[in-house]
């Protein structure tokens, strides 16, 4: 160890003068370090710049990763507004799709509603169709259509009443004033009564009379929502 940190007188010769020109001391320990940091620079000087030009290339890549990331959530939104907008149409075109059948439905109904009249109106007298009665609340509804047969006489007229039963035999009169009908070709009926009794009707009795007060038609409707 004391041969390295021992010190050493270094002489400088002059050329011309062939005496010395420069001394000095240095230890070996000193040289020693200046060879290693010559020698080693380099390797420390490309040891640093090695990352430092990683980084200088990965910075722009990474940019550029970011520039195509936004184009692809930019391109995802457009898709699924798209998407979105695909969605609202089909739904619109289910809704009108849904309404027209509805009123497909409907037409259909009354089609066969005007050709149930018509065959009706071949024959003579008067006929009753479409009868239906319901019970909510507090309340007894009924509705009807009736048909006038035949082109003779031009008008029909009467009346009709209506009576609510119940499987016990209970029976009552519906009609608080007398209900006429005057009938060219068809006319529809609607009556609602208020229901004040203890025990709830399960069925509406339909009798027709004709100018004469002749009956000429009796009809038992059975209630819905009893």
């Amino acid at each position: 160890m004391s041969f390295w940190l021992k010190p050493r007188q270094i002489v400088v010769m002059d050329s011309q003068s062939s005496g010395p020109a420069k001394n000095f001391t240095t230890r070996y320990i000193s040289l020693f370090l200046l060879l290693l940091i010559v020698s080693g620079g380099p390797f420390v000087l490309g040891a640093w710049y090695a990352p430092f030009h990683q980084v200088q290339k990965i910075i722009p890549e990474n940019m550029k990763l970011k520039r195509q990331n936004i184009q692809l959530e930019r391109q995802v939104a457009d898709a699924q507004t798209l998407n979105d907008l695909k969605d609202e149409q089909l739904s619109s075109l289910k809704e009108q799709i849904s309404l027209q059948e509805a009123e497909i439905v409907n037409i259909n109904n009354q089609l066969h509603m005007y050709k149930s009249i018509l065959d009706q109106r071949k024959g003579t007298g008067i006929h009753v169709l479409e009868s239906k009665a319901s019970f909510a609340n507090t309340s007894v509804s009924w509705n009807a259509l009736f048909v006038k047969g035949g082109s003779y006489p031009r008008y029909l007229v009467g009346r009709y009443k209506l009576f609510a039963l119940d499987e016990q035999g209970n029976k009552i009169d519906l009609n608080k004033e007398i209900m006429r009908y005057r009938i060219e070709s068809h006319m529809f009926l609607q009556k609602t009564f208020e229901w004040t009794r203890s025990w709830q009707p399960t069925k509406l009795e339909l009798v027709v009379y004709n100018a004469r007060l002749k009956e000429v038609l009796r009809k038992i409707i059975p209630i819905q929502g009893k």
